[in-house]
């Protein structure tokens, strides 16, 4: 790490420090243990050991003065850091050490409760003195109202709040705050929103409205001061505030006190752009192929020198349309990417200039070199273990700082490609630094737009959308990453149709390891909606191995399986949610939704208020998580549960050891939380205003009578009260009134149908007649015949993904045959015609194609024996058959001439499948199949 960048972390912990640590330390001895903790660390991973530890304690130990104490204190602190924070592999004894580190937070945090009323009370007084009087709002005032009512943040995150007149966002829609971390290090400054009551929202924007003065922590400190002395108030210093907010917050409204610390710090959370990236996938790109599948059978490193096209990019840069983009080689996919990396950068510029001169554009794309020596295949670069561990060979084959940032800042642009963004960035910074995270999520309304987009855009393979469908499901309520998907196998799952519960075993299988190398189980449930289409690839599978991969047909590879049923599915979210989209981000958003269950859950909320939408609130639904839970809960009922536990077992499910790795890594921002777990913030709980307090809500002044108007509109209540009642008794509303009177948008829920039928979608999907695949599996489906094996060898040894109906020429074609029926033994299809030039060119059009490659041919011919058969034989070898075909002879005493064709299966499929053959040439040779 560079000298700048541990400076930076120092900082970063003090802060941290200050704000959640009971004890004190200085920067300088901070800075100190910083540098010795990197000089003793073997590897670059968030661990540390006994030995490691031993070693800085050592060198502690021999200073001869009471410095001692504080660096021993400083490596504390820091470990208290990395432990709670950064969830280091620490070893036990400091992990109790932090435990206890944490209960004495809380012991001294108490200790103000007395105090932290005395200062709430007074503010309160104020703000009623505030709706009478309407006075100019302070920076003190406003200070108190955030850190009492937003959130118990610190006076650094007060002071920029202050400052910053931008804080309130979305005010048409959803009004929140945004908070910017400090000393973040990104190009991008990261903020996390939150939750803004509809009185504050007023107070600060009407704060904003004034002549501001910037104003530092030491100003606002010596406001606050001054402040509490005229209240005959005891001091608080500058960084005793936060906890007194804290300890308010706790007693006020009893929250758990890991969901304060979370409120306590914005840099806990990363907050979700609403700058979306433009769409550059269309819907009909979804399912396209757009690689050369017969590449990936055998491939091969070049030995020819490659070619690297960026370099005519910086060659003519001013005529960028001439020079078209190289074709994917899928021995090596580098050449490409550095293509449109280097373009990039002429057509958009970089992070903070939009025009880049040419010579920095070099600079940046200077990697031809290094690349070389480590070309990546496209099967490497869409697997995620195999494309992290080709970027790490790459980083550490690398000399120069200088060239590991341009090679960082390229694996920044492959994170955001479709065949490579599995890559861990997080592999390439030090272990102090927080890991990357792409912040972005679904709601589940958002998911069955794209389950519906994969149906509605599916292709003429008949189960290539279900396996799509049902990764999407996977990933986003199963919360499973797209290797575990992948890896899943038939046994590994069960599915209750009857309540939509879903068991799933993560486990170790023959292609690999979960991430953490341990087994967990997974509990979910899915919407009605979801049912049938669960169920029928249950029913396709039942006949498989119970070893077989879940999706995908028997002995499809794994990277086949990840093109064909995972890709089409980040280019669905790219294609109708922005291209910082990829399939991860269902595990983010399936990670966010077992959140919000669990807390609705642990809050009793009631059904009608848990989402705004009928999907929404049946997957959040008391009986969606009773059903989640039930492994758990084994008859009990919530309030006899453990509640402490509950982060603990979400942990389990979702494959992490620290609630703090679920946090940072998975639930964005953190507006969400308080109008579920607390009452005081849910826009539903009702509470008492006064005339004054909603006159100025209103925006009405304050001896203004229109507010006996607006409030008849608003209360039923208030129209049945008497003129006196109407005077003096406070008003009862809900967050939801008052925000519709203000903004003039109710948050009502919306109606909508409660059931969309998928199955019924995706099963007119597969209607086509003119695709043999597609007729055999439809026959199957129909007829509860399903055979995987028959279906996965006519798949193997066909068209594979290349599933496409017959054109119009083949049809033409076979209407030209005579009838295809079906052999005497039921064994074969034959067609039986004369032996011409005509028919040779007729029976090639329909069946020299590669859908047919799961029949062997036989030819006999059938001869007069007065005839010699050498003219036909030629016409035979030369016109109809194939290398290896048979070919037979018989004479006949008499009649003509007849070439009689024998289509066998090329291993034994059951009779159905020729049975449905022979219907499918049925239909298109009577003129009943749809055009």
């Amino acid at each position: 790490m560079s000298k700048q960048l541990i400076e930076k972390q120092t900082n970063k912990i003090n802060d941290y420090l200050v704000n959640t640590w009971p004890h004190s330390t200085s920067l300088k001895a901070i800075l100190w243990v910083l540098n010795n903790l990197l000089m003793v660390m073997s590897i670059q991973t968030p661990r540390l050991d006994d030995t490691e530890l031993n070693i800085i304690n050592k060198k502690i130990n021999t200073i001869p003065t009471g410095e001692q104490r504080v660096y021993r204190k400083a490596l504390e602190g820091v470990l208290f850091y990395l432990g709670n924070e950064r969830q280091w592999q620490l070893p036990e004894k400091i992990k109790l050490n932090i435990a206890d580190t944490n209960h004495l937070y809380f012991e001294e945090l108490t200790k103000g409760t007395a105090h932290a009323q005395q200062i709430f009370t007074r503010y309160q007084q104020h703000k009623t003195h505030f709706f009478t009087t309407r006075a100019k709002l302070t920076p003190c005032f406003v200070a108190l109202m955030i850190g009492f009512e937003i959130a118990p943040l610190s006076l650094a995150h007060v002071c920029a709040i202050l400052n910053n007149t931008d804080s309130i966002t979305d005010e048409i829609h959803n009004p929140r705050l945004a908070v910017t971390h400090f000393g973040c290090g990104s190009d991008q400054p990261q903020v996390t929103h939150y939750h803004i009551p509809i009185i504050c929202y007023r107070l600060l924007r009407d704060y904003y409205a004034q002549p501001l003065e910037q104003i530092t922590v030491a100003k606002l400190h010596n406001h606050l001061t001054l402040w509490l002395e005229e209240e005959g108030l005891s001091g608080v210093k500058q960084g005793e505030w936060p906890r007194r907010f804290q300890i308010s917050w706790y007693t006020r409204f009893k929250l758990p006190f890991i969901f304060i610390k979370d409120l306590a710090c914005p840099e806990r959370h990363v907050g979700i752009s609403r700058d979306v990236t433009s769409f550059t996938i269309m819907a009909d790109d979804i399912y396209a192929i757009d690689w050369y599948a017969k590449s990936f059978d055998s491939i091969k490193s070049s030995k020819s020198k490659l070619r690297w096209p960026h370099e005519m990019l910086l060659k003519d840069s001013k005529n960028l349309d001439a020079i078209e983009p190289p074709s994917w080689d899928v021995a090596n996919i580098l050449p490409r990417m550095l293509f449109d990396y280097t373009k990039h950068f002429i057509v958009y510029g970089g992070v903070k200039k939009a025009n880049l001169a040419l010579g920095s554009i070099k600079n940046y794309t200077s990697l031809k070199s290094r690349l070389e020596l480590f070309p990546l295949s496209y099967v490497d670069a869409i697997d995620e273990e195999a494309v992290n561990v080709w970027a790490k060979c790459v980083y550490e084959s690398i000399d120069s700082d200088i060239v590991k940032v341009t090679f960082y800042n390229f694996l920044r642009f492959l994170k955001h490609q479709e065949q490579t963004d599995t890559l861990d960035l997080s592999l390439f910074s030090s272990p102090l630094i927080p890991p990357s995270v792409s912040p972005a999520r679904l709601s589940v309304e958002e998911c069955d737009h794209l389950i519906k987009t994969l149906i509605d855009n599916g292709t003429h393979h008949p189960l290539r959308s279900l396996f799509c469908v049902i990764a999407t499901l996977l990933g986003f309520y199963a919360m499973l990453r797209r290797g575990e998907i992948l890896r899943l196998r038939f046994k590994d799952i069960r599915f209750k149709s009857s309540t939509g519960l879903i068991t799933i075993t993560v486990t170790k299988t023959p292609e690999g390891n979960a991430k953490s190398d341990t087994t967990r189980k997974v509990y979910t449930t899915l919407p009605k909606r979801y049912h049938l289409l669960f169920k029928h690839l249950l029913e396709v599978k039942e006949s498989a191995s119970c070893e077989q991969p879940l999706l995908g047909f028997e002995g499809e590879q794994y990277y086949s399986r990840q093109l064909y049923y995972l890709l089409p599915v980040s280019r669905a979210l790219r294609c109708l949610f922005g291209n910082h989209l990829n399939f991860h981000h269902l595990r983010h958003s399936g990670v966010h939704l077992f959140m919000l269950q669990t807390l609705h859950c642990l809050n009793d909320t009631p059904d009608e208020q848990r989402g705004n939408l009928p999907l929404a609130q049946e997957a959040l639904s008391r009986k969606s998580v009773a059903t989640r839970y039930d492994y758990w809960f084994e008859g009990r009922k919530v309030n006899e549960v453990n509640d402490a536990a509950f982060l603990d077992e979400m942990g389990k499910q979702i494959g992490h050891i620290h609630y703090g790795t679920t946090r940072w890594s998975y639930l964005h921002d953190i507006d969400w939380l308080l109008p579920i777990i607390s009452p005081t913030h849910s826009p539903y709980t009702q509470r008492e205003y006064t005339h004054n307090e909603l006159r100025y809500l209103l925006g009405l002044k304050p001896d203004s009578n229109d507010l006996s108007r607006i409030l008849l509109k608003l209360s039923p209540e208030y129209a049945n009260k008497t003129l006196m009642q109407k005077r003096s008794k406070p008003i009862t509303l809900s967050d939801c009134e008052l925000r519709e009177a203000v903004f003039g948008k109710a948050i009502k829920t919306k109606q909508g149908p409660l059931t969309i039928d998928h199955n019924l979608a995706w099963e007119k999907l597969h209607d086509s007649e003119h695709s043999i695949h597609g007729f055999i599996f439809k026959a199957m489906f129909n007829n509860k015949t399903l055979d995987l094996y028959a279906l996965s060898f006519i798949w193997a040894n066909g068209s594979k993904h290349h599933i496409n109906p017959m054109s119009k020429k083949q049809r033409t074609a076979l209407k030209n045959l005579p009838p295809v029926i079906l052999s005497n033994d039921k064994q074969s299809l034959q067609i039986t015609l004369a032996c011409n030039t005509k028919n040779a060119s007729v029976y090639n059009a329909v069946f020299k194609h590669e859908d047919w490659g799961w029949l062997s041919s036989k030819f006999v011919l059938c001869i007069n024996r007065k005839v010699k058969p050498k003219r036909q034989l030629v016409l035979i070898k030369t016109l109809f058959a194939h290398k290896n075909d048979t070919i037979e002879v018989k004479k006949i005493p008499k009649g003509e001439t007849l070439l009689t064709i024998y289509l066998t299966p090329k291993v034994a499929l059951s009779a159905d499948v020729l049975e449905y053959t022979q219907n499918f040439f049925h239909l298109l040779q009577s003129n009943e199949a749809q055009p």
